[in-house]
């Protein structure tokens, strides 16, 4: 061997990895407060633009879909537009369609790329987001009422699930599509954990599968829902349908807790669990066409090999049907 290789050879245990000058356990949530902070800072330069009559540039809710556009696999696509289902219902314009663009078609598209006026299958959609300037009772309201349409026009849950390159697999119904309220700050004079309870009281009133999964306000909160002990977030999947689920609140700490880093966990664990089923989607928005075929079997397309003769005339007209 010493005739052929060159005994001046590396030492292959000197190859270790070698410690990263910063901290990566901790970059995606320090990645989602150095996110958090742009949100709320050009949000509150648009809001100051608003307050001086300025013309104003994008709203906070084309700041915040900009935003999670970057931070999310792209396989998410992050549009805004109308959920319809195949009853021909809508919930309206939602401000954050989370879209599989991959599987799924717009039903019906905008007049232009940055038009809102897409239509798009609710099946194909992994959640919604309603976003706010601030948080007040209305606007809590309001965004709380567009989420609840959104999830009651879910079809019936299905129990299978179509996965990638493997066909149906009979795994159970899905969770239900994600839904969060985000607000860019608290409105003036308003208490966050009033509103937390205002929250929770509409929440109480609804069917599991329209439960709002979390509310989010920028540099002031986070809640959602758990179970256990030690606490675990709920997605409200068939698993948890017999639990109690409890109300969880997340108070800001400037540098350390992020409701924005907190909603961004919870939206991308939800989102791997998610396999949406793309099968008849064409059909299901559709229209019945009219067709037409011969009754003759002479017309039929046989297979490669068959001794199939024609018994009752030709296909030229002289003695086929007429």
């Amino acid at each position: 061997m010493t005739s052929v290789w060159n005994p001046e050879l590396p030492d292959p245990s000197d190859w270790q990895p070698k410690s990263s000058p910063e901290v990566l356990k901790s970059a995606f949530r320090d990645r989602c407060l150095g996110v958090e902070r742009l949100i709320r800072l050009r949000a509150e330069l648009e809001r100051e633009f608003n307050l001086h009559n300025f013309d104003s540039g994008p709203g906070v809710e084309d700041i915040f879909r900009e935003e999670l556009g970057r931070l999310l696999p792209e396989r998410y696509s992050i549009k805004s537009g109308v959920v319809s289902n195949r009853d021909g219902l809508n919930a309206g314009d939602c401000d954050v369609v989370i879209f599989n663009h991959l599987w799924f078609p717009s039903i019906k598209a905008g007049a232009t790329a940055a038009s809102r006026r897409f239509h798009y299958p609710v099946e194909g959609v992994y959640g919604v987001l309603e976003v706010k300037q601030s948080l007040t009772a209305a606007s809590l309201d309001a965004a709380m009422e567009k989420l609840v349409t959104v999830a009651r026009l879910c079809p019936t849950p299905s129990g299978q699930l179509l996965v990638e390159n493997r066909g149906a697999i009979e795994l159970g119904p899905t969770p239900p599509m994600f839904t969060a309220v985000v607000c860019a700050r608290l409105g003036e004079g308003q208490s966050l954990r009033e509103l937390v309870d205002r929250f929770i009281a509409i929440n109480g009133q609804l069917k599991r599968r329209e439960v709002v999964n979390a509310l989010c306000v920028l540099g002031e909160g986070f809640a959602s829902w758990v179970y256990a002990d030690p606490p675990r977030t709920a997605f409200f999947g068939p698993e948890e349908s017999n639990m109690h689920l409890r109300p969880l609140l997340v108070e800001a700490d400037e540098g350390i807790v992020s409701p924005f880093y907190e909603l961004a966990s919870m939206l991308l664990e939800q989102l791997t669990g998610q396999v949406l089923p793309a099968g008849g989607i064409a059909v299901q928005y559709g229209a019945p066409q009219a067709f037409r075929r011969p009754e003759e079997d002479i017309w039929d397309l046989h297979p490669d090999g068959c001794d199939c003769h024609l018994e009752t005339g030709s296909a030229d007209g002289e003695s086929g049907p007429g």
